[in-house]
């Protein structure tokens, strides 16, 4: 598998904030020790983020003219950086190691760590008029941002599977193309694997020619932004469940979204390990 990653993501920190370089650090050791390779992107063109956000919006971005008490203030070098990998990773096939997040980040708002929606930019990359597309979201928090931008979008399936009532408050029912499995707090893996079939089962019928993942870590039981209770063994399962998509999909790649426990590489382990098997 190749990883997508630019150094520059850990060059930067809010103190005491949980969205950290170390989260970052930490699943690259994993890689590196599973053996997947390791490749820069390049800067992206701009014009590329109007197919997603609003000119207006990243007009703000990039004056800092905005206000987010979760999501500081940041050079917007950093930001398209994020952006640039996740590109990279859907022409490669590959995973977007990258931070900042981008999943809260809508067609003209940030929030929640994030910026720029990455995985909509990098879905918008690649994908032609023909193609149906799925995004999987298993971050342990709604994809507001995601389900913002490809409402109504009759090619783009967007399923998340998320703890409700959480941050950002949003995806408690589904909407036309947006299937929103609300999981209550302290959800155990044994249930959320089971709501995992159900909705793999909605993408095999939807038979997508791109099967895109937002991949958080924050579903581990260890994370302290939010209760639901997944263990190791339940990220080896969510892997081996999405495994045939990557072999039967024309296009399969992830972004990385949230996980803020101190040992996220436990989690991280699980999962690529069953992935490159």
């Amino acid at each position: 598998m190749k990883v997508v990653f630019d150094e520059k993501c850990l060059n930067y920190i809010f103190p005491f904030h949980p969205e950290n370089p170390q989260r970052v650090e930490k699943i690259k050791l994993v890689l590196e020790e599973l053996g997947a390779s390791f490749i820069k992107p390049r800067k992206i063109n701009e014009t590329l983020l109007l197919k997603v956000h609003e000119k207006e919006f990243i007009k703000k971005l990039k004056n800092k003219e905005y206000f987010d008490l979760d999501t500081p203030k940041l050079d917007f070098d950093y930001i398209l950086s994020s952006v640039s990998c996740a590109v990279k990773a859907a022409k490669v096939n590959g995973f977007s190691l990258s931070r900042p997040p981008g999943h809260h980040a809508g067609k003209n708002f940030l929030g929640g760590f994030c910026y720029l929606n990455n995985i909509a930019v990098a879905l918008k990359s690649i994908q032609k008029k023909e193609e149906k597309a799925v995004i999987l979201d298993i971050d342990a928090h709604h994809g507001n941002g995601t389900e913002n931008i490809f409402f109504g979008k009759e090619n783009v399936l967007y399923i998340s599977l998320h703890q409700y009532p959480l941050f950002p408050g949003t995806g408690k029912e589904s909407r036309k193309n947006c299937i929103n499995f609300a999981l209550p707090p302290y959800t155990k893996g044994e249930f959320y694997i089971k709501v995992l079939i159900k909705a793999l089962k909605i993408v095999e019928k939807f038979s997508p020619d791109i099967f895109a993942i937002s991949l958080g870590f924050d579903t581990y039981e260890k994370d302290n932004l939010s209760q639901l209770l997944l263990k190791e063994k339940d990220f080896e399962k969510i892997a081996l469940l999405v495994k045939p998509f990557k072999q039967t999909a024309k296009k399969f790649f992830m972004v990385l979204e949230g996980g803020y426990a101190k040992d996220i590489e436990k989690p991280a382990k699980a999962f690529f390990e069953k992935l490159l098997e």
